[in-house]
């Protein structure tokens, strides 16, 4: 994972069905990143993003979370 763009990762990852899709939860507040809201749907999420388990926490709303580790 050199840098990918949140709704992407959001997408590729299952937690919605379109990259459109993902750019408005993303407007709407519902996307975080390691807990920490994301509001630009161009944010890129890169290896500075890792937390302590080497993984990124992406969620979408209070029930939908996903751990994604680099390869």
């Amino acid at each position: 994972m050199d840098a990918d763009h949140a709704s992407v990762l959001a997408r590729h990852h299952g937690l919605t069905a379109s990259n459109g899709e993902a750019r408005r939860h993303i407007q709407g507040g519902a996307v975080r990143l390691n807990d920490q809201s994301v509001s630009d749907d161009r944010r890129l999420v890169t290896l500075e993003d890792l937390g302590p388990e080497q993984v990124v926490k992406l969620s979408l709303g209070k029930k939908k979370h996903v751990l994604v580790r680099p390869v």
